[in-house]
């Protein structure tokens, strides 16, 4: 694989997830022409989970199950601790993390965090 001359062994995916017991509940419904559908669910809340995992082109590498969402703090702290150690200077495997644009990967501590793995010539690419 060559994205942009990157390697697939350089990149490391990280992206966060949740859920809870009405995760799976249809959102929409099937009924005959002319008739309502009626959806019958309890209006008791469950309690929330997210995953936080980190994968390669060889799987998982890492993740993080917590009860609750992930902020900032939590986020900073999980890749601080459990991933960027096991990271490599570019152009090395394991150099390249890559996330969307979720407002907790937007802070000035992940960014500092990750310059010491940017390309001095990367021209901008986060």
């Amino acid at each position: 694989m060559d994205l942009a001359g990157w390697q697939a062994n350089q990149l490391l995916f990280v992206d966060e997830s949740a859920a809870n017991k009405r995760t799976m509940d249809r959102k929409y419904g099937w009924t005959p022409v002319g008739v309502t559908p009626h959806v019958y669910q309890p209006l008791k809340r469950s309690e929330r989970w997210s995953v936080l995992p980190v994968y390669t082109v060889d799987g998982f590498f890492n993740w993080d199950i917590i009860q609750g969402s992930y902020m900032a703090e939590l986020f900073n702290a999980f890749i601080a601790e459990k991933v960027l150690p096991f990271c490599n200077p570019y152009p090395g495997p394991r150099s390249i993390l890559v996330m969307d644009n979720a407002q907790i990967h937007r802070n000035e501590v992940c960014n500092t965090s990750m310059l010491h793995f940017k390309p001095a010539d990367s021209s901008g690419i986060d």
